[in-house]
């Protein structure tokens, strides 16, 4: 049944069943026919912290029905939580992913108008977002492995310091208990290869690789200017540098685990060393944060730097 759960808990994000690591026994029920199965036994008005937890998820999953489901589910995630039941910490950080008047991707595509309204929100605006990041680490603070798995992927996504530092070391934790998924392994990776030799980067792993890009074509414009018109297809990134966030403002998180860790404004510099074909080539990255837990990023050729 743990099992059923928590592929649930990760297809209701990320939209299907995710892999838990181990082959289920052939003669086993897919997790669709044994949550429905589960869905049929919950009371419709549940009042133990566990099962309130589940009924949200079977309403956010369609399974049962419900005439407004992120409302209810939300409803039942904070009693849950306020049970201390850490599933409902998980399914309140769900429920605010589903809601559609928090997504910004329409067919698959960022609808840039929804990304500004949201990156424009006022504190007082963003309560529900505050209480569902709380409530994930909350639960991932508990042990639940699927918000273990949804609080890397935060991390992952989402600009501020130290947040590379807390993917690497979150999924590190988890695949040490023996929890492995495709995508744990790949933002292990990630961050790993961020820490080897920008480990002084302020930015997200998502962030970072969005303007590696730019800092790529702006060393190779660098070397040219450096060796007379020269190219070199060997540069490769050696060392970070980086200053202080000026004018930085968090969202006012308190968690242990998420405390600090969602830059709403802020702006900095980074410097990054390329080196290549006998040649270092400094490029300065100046970041911004965008107010929706991402960036933007302008990169260039800092000669004498």
């Amino acid at each position: 049944m743990r099992r059923v759960v928590l592929a649930l808990s990760l297809a209701i994000f990320f939209g299907a069943v995710a892999a838990q690591g181990q082959s289920a026994a052939p003669a086993a029920p897919a997790p669709e026919q044994e949550l429905r199965r589960l869905c049929a036994t919950i009371s419709m008005a549940p009042v133990d912290g566990r099962e309130m937890a589940r009924r949200a998820e079977c309403v956010l999953a369609g399974v049962l029905p419900s005439p407004d489901p992120i409302k209810e589910a939300r409803g039942l995630s904070r009693a849950a939580l306020a049970a201390g039941e850490p599933m409902g910490g998980l399914m309140l950080y769900l429920a605010y992913q589903r809601d559609p008047a928090n997504q910004f991707l329409r067919d698959g595509k960022v609808d840039p108008d929804a990304y500004r309204r949201l990156a424009a929100r006022s504190i007082e605006q963003r309560k529900e977002q505050i209480d569902a990041i709380e409530a994930l680490g909350f639960a991932a603070g508990k042990g639940n492995f699927a918000a273990g798995v949804l609080l890397a992927n935060y991390f992952h996504d989402t600009l501020a310091p130290r947040n590379v530092a807390r993917v690497g070391a979150i999924t590190a934790l988890t695949m040490r208990n023996g929890q492995r998924t495709p995508m744990l392994e790949r933002m292990a990776g990630e961050a790993d290869a961020i820490a080897k030799n920008a480990g002084a980067t302020k930015t997200s792993v998502r962030s970072f690789f969005e303007a590696y890009h730019d800092a790529s074509v702006a060393a190779e414009a660098g070397y040219q200017a450096q060796s007379g018109g020269q190219t070199c297809s060997a540069l490769q990134l050696q060392s970070v540098s980086s200053g202080e966030v000026e004018d930085p403002e968090y969202l006012p998180l308190k968690g242990t685990l998420v405390a600090d860790s969602y830059l709403l404004r802020g702006h900095w510099s980074e410097f990054w060393s390329f080196q290549g074909c006998g040649q270092e080539v400094p490029v300065k990255v100046d970041f911004a944060a965008d107010g929706a837990g991402g960036s933007s990023s302008r990169a260039g050729y800092n000669k004498g730097g």
